[in-house]
């Protein structure tokens, strides 16, 4: 039974029910469009949505990178224990959890069948420990709560962890997006907005109708701390249409704080005074995906049906070669991505990572032999190296993320241009091959300025280890401080040569992070132009090989379909 949700603030139930019902019939003819396409994906996937929205329940992804919390901060919402959580990444697959009488696990497999479980076998189906690499072929797991969030018709998403040495994880969670109505988008005080998180959090923004940030684990600092770590947080989070006061609530999900009580209010007050607001906004965005890929196929098809059956399959031909023609050039583009990407490792960050080599070594060891020469104890020694490290490592993070997001910045807009300009020859080739005017195929505007941020090293990932721990001690007078000295700045040394290599590591996984999440929205748009049009031709064939009255209704359903497009749209935005 279809619930209806408090109205929007400022409007009236009844205009509100209106849009709903309108919005949702619009939903459910673009889905009876697409199926009789034989989009049967794009149909199912109208469906479930408007199934879902329009029994008043929103889907809430908790997102972030791994091991930030988000399975704790969820059993903190469900009042108890319910998902796992561990040391290393857990979530292998999106876990669905909504509302039941009592707790329980549903577990679906590839092979069809069913299991009900109790939410202690969660782990042996849903985490990278019981379930490596999802061998045991889940596709889907529901765990039943009776939590209060859950009976106000929020269904909660823990997903996977990007940026995790398993990358089936960051795919996973990049797919859970597409179901998702509003977000938690989860960071961590002890490495707070990383470079992958803010690269995750653009796809997030594209695709998500609220989102709401938290930073876990505010009791591993004290006040000061905390707040310093929320002031960078909410810079990092700075872009156009959000400025830099973005919500952010920082919290202790283990200990349950005030600050998630007050984000707990936050977050039940956004999605249930101001659900109706967000279930329209979704349906409208829905319904505009859904117009404009209509729109798209009865211009081809009409573009097809115009043609005889020889200059068909001579277009057809056309078309084959086309197609591999920008295949071909999708390739040059992504290796040009690779190599553009590639050198910046040893042009820009090896020389920075050498010059904070040189400039540590030297630092640290005037430092030593200063404290040394004034008889400076060995606990002594062992704080200043790790306070001045500290300090080093900080001042040249952040010249380093100037230095490579500077470096990336072109990167990004020689690609966009490239995959483009690329986008746009093959869309005006198609429109031209079929006689037809068509709106270029972009990757949009995203892939630019905003989308080369960049925050290179959590400085927890750093853990800057006391470089003299364990200094000789008992040696006297000033052999013993020639000890000392000699071994302080051995250990500094070592110190800071495995800094190094960490922030080496750290910028080369991170630069390959995003190459391969351009390649994603390269590969995906030339995915959908091609099935379109494809699907277009097959229809016209189609029509004509049924003969001339099942041509000319072709062309009447057309012209149709072409009106009732621009009522749907008339309809949904009323």
């Amino acid at each position: 039974m279809e619930t209806v949700p408090e109205a929007a603030p400022g409007s009236s139930l009844a205009g509100w029910s209106q849009s709903r019902e309108q919005a949702l019939r619009v939903l459910d003819r673009l889905a009876e469009l697409a199926e009789r396409r034989s989009d049967t994906a794009g149909a199912g996937r109208l469906r479930a949505a408007r199934a879902r929205l329009g029994a008043g329940r929103l889907n809430l992804a908790v997102l972030g990178e791994f091991k930030r919390g988000k399975s704790t901060l969820i059993n903190r919402l469900l009042g108890e224990a319910v998902l796992p959580v561990g040391v290393v990444p857990m979530t292998s697959l999106p876990i669905i959890v909504e509302h039941g009488p009592h707790p329980e696990v549903d577990v679906e497999l590839a092979s069809g069948e069913r299991l009900r479980l109790a939410p202690e076998a969660l782990r042996d189906y849903a985490t990278e420990s019981g379930n490596p690499e999802n061998r045991r072929r889940v596709t889907r797991v529901v765990v039943r709560h009776p939590a209060r969030i859950l009976a106000a018709g929020v269904v909660l998403v823990d997903t996977p962890g990007v940026g995790s040495a398993h990358d089936h994880n960051t795919e996973v969670a990049h797919r859970a997006l597409a179901e998702a109505d509003a977000a938690v988008f989860v960071l961590s005080v002890d490495s707070p907005a990383s470079r992958a998180e803010l690269d995750f959090l653009s796809s997030v923004r594209e695709r998500v109708g609220r989102l709401i940030f938290v930073l876990n684990k505010a009791d591993l600092v004290g006040a000061q701390e905390l707040e310093e770590a929320a002031e960078f947080v909410r810079r990092m989070l700075g872009a156009p249409g959000d400025g830099p006061s973005a919500a952010l609530f920082p919290l202790s999900a283990r200990e349950g704080d005030l600050g998630f009580v007050t984000f707990r209010a936050h977050l039940e007050s956004a999605l249930t005074a101001g659900r109706a607001a967000l279930l329209l906004q979704r349906m409208r965005g829905l319904g505009r995906e859904g117009l404009a890929e209509e729109r798209r196929m009865v211009a081809l098809q009409r573009a097809a049906m115009r043609l005889s059956s020889q200059e068909a399959r001579e277009r057809t031909k056309g078309l084959e070669v086309l197609l591999g023609e920008v295949r071909r050039t999708a390739v040059e583009v992504e290796q040009l991505l690779h190599s553009d990407v590639n050198r910046l490792v040893p042009e820009v960050a090896q020389p920075a990572i050498e010059d904070f080599r040189a400039v540590a070594l030297e630092t640290l060891a005037r430092r030593v032999r200063e404290l040394a020469a004034l008889g400076g104890t060995p606990r002594q020694l062992e704080a200043a190296i790790g306070e001045q490290l500290t300090g080093l490592v900080r001042d040249w993070l952040g010249r380093m993320e100037e230095e490579v997001a500077r470096a990336l910045e072109p990167v990004a807009e020689r690609h966009s241009q490239r995959a483009n300009r690329m986008l746009a020859e093959a869309s005006a080739q198609i429109a031209a091959l079929f006689e037809v005017d068509l709106a270029p195929v972009s990757l949009g505007e995203e892939m630019g300025e905003a989308s080369s941020r960049l925050v290179l090293l959590d400085h927890q990932e750093l853990a800057l280890e006391a470089a003299a721990s364990g200094l000789r001690r008992l040696a006297p007078g000033r052999l013993g401080r020639r000890l000392v000295e000699r071994e302080a700045i051995s250990r500094m040394e070592a110190a800071v040569d495995r800094h190094c290599g960490r922030l080496r590591y750290d910028i080369s996984t991170r630069l390959g992070l995003k190459e391969v999440e351009w390649r994603r929205q390269l590969r995906g748009a030339l995915e959908r132009m091609e099935a379109t049009v494809r699907r277009a031709g097959q229809l016209a064939e189609m029509a004509r090989s049924e003969g001339a009255e099942a041509w000319a209704l072709a062309v009447a359903e057309l012209d149709q379909r072409e009106r009732e497009v621009e009522l749907l749209e008339e309809q949904l935005l009323a």
